[in-house]
């Protein structure tokens, strides 16, 4: 297996794969106010086009890095992977390369009939984002009026004995209210929660960010209420991790107050086949064409850990909605 690493000892060790750009959401940090996006209501609007590649295509470029990175996991995500109809045979693809660590990013709204049966096919971990317990402001985020769906979908993930976390990007304006419920809505259903800083990426990147609500503020209102204690980062984790004074669990990803580049070891791609090194530089490269070439491919992906910003996330035009959540 050849050595690739940085100078900073980073390797990539997961990859997130962004299945389709196609989501039943159009969640304010991801979709901006004038794009005209309408919401799919379900899974048969979505276009084969939309699916730019099939199960083989998604393994076979999985495998080829796989071989030269040794990846310990695969992370599914979109737009929203539970629209991508293959997504069964893709799981049981992955598992078929020796990758037999695989999670699910999604936004639950499918989540309830087809917990169990992602659970038997192999998908152990799910993170699920949900922004809001209160319906109206779930709405304002989500721009989408179902919450049941939603809630359904998690506690089915919980029953059929996933692996759960919650994660809610935090507003400012829309839904800092909403911290303690949904931190106090997680406590009681036994599973960790992680509130998120909001992110510079597509249509916010060359803004204010006057939405922006800091790990600190978070911090203070959760404090309002609780004594909290903090946990031990462990090695590559995005978030940092406190313990609630009634037991709660909640982690911060805070890649502006507390940036976590210096160990990052993700790899993206995106539904199109391109790899992005960093979230935080939109330079992407097309890797099919040199997966049966192993000096080329090696160097290719040498080039996209380079891209790895040394300390601090700077934000990219690149939208969450391609590039996965």
């Amino acid at each position: 297996m050849a050595q690739i690493e940085d100078k900073l000892g980073r390797r990539f060790e997961k990859l997130r794969i962004s299945l389709l750009n196609t989501c039943n959401f159009s969640c304010v940090y991801c979709v901006s106010d004038d794009t005209g996006d309408i919401p799919l209501a379900s899974t048969d609007k979505l276009s084969s086009s939309e699916q730019q590649l099939t199960p083989d295509e998604f393994a076979k470029l999985i495998e080829a890095v796989h071989q030269l990175t040794g990846l310990k996991s695969v992370r599914l995500t979109g737009g929203e992977p539970l629209l991508y109809r293959n997504l069964y045979s893709l799981v049981q693809n992955i598992r078929q390369i020796g990758i037999t660590d695989i999670r699910l990013t999604t936004n639950a709204y499918y989540l309830k009939e087809r917990a169990k049966k992602l659970f038997d096919a192999g998908v152990k971990s799910v993170n699920i984002s949900v922004d809001a317990i209160d319906k109206d402001v779930f709405n304002k985020i989500a721009r989408h009026p179902d919450t049941s769906r939603v809630f359904g979908g998690i506690e089915a993930a919980v029953q059929a004995g996933m692996n759960v976390k919650l994660n809610s990007v935090i507003v400012r304006g829309k839904n800092e209210s909403q911290i303690v419920p949904l931190l106090e809505y997680a406590t009681k259903l036994g599973v960790k929660i992680r509130f998120l800083e909001l992110m510079k990426m597509g249509h916010l990147y060359h803004s204010e960010n006057g939405l922006f609500f800091s790990e600190e503020e978070i911090l203070s209102t959760i404090k309002e209420k609780y004594n909290i204690e903090p946990l031990p980062r462990k090695h590559a984790e995005t978030a940092h991790y406190w313990q609630t004074s009634n037991g709660g669990i909640f982690g911060i990803i805070a890649n502006e107050s507390t940036p976590f580049c210096h160990d990052c070891n993700r790899l993206r791609m995106d539904s199109n086949g391109i790899f992005y090194g960093c979230l935080s530089n939109a330079h992407g490269e097309k890797l099919a064409p040199y997966i049966n070439n192993e000096f080329i491919l090696t160097e290719k992906l040498k080039g996209l850990l380079l891209l790895k910003q040394p300390a601090k996330f700077h934000g990219s035009e690149l939208s969450m909605r391609n590039i996965g959540g």
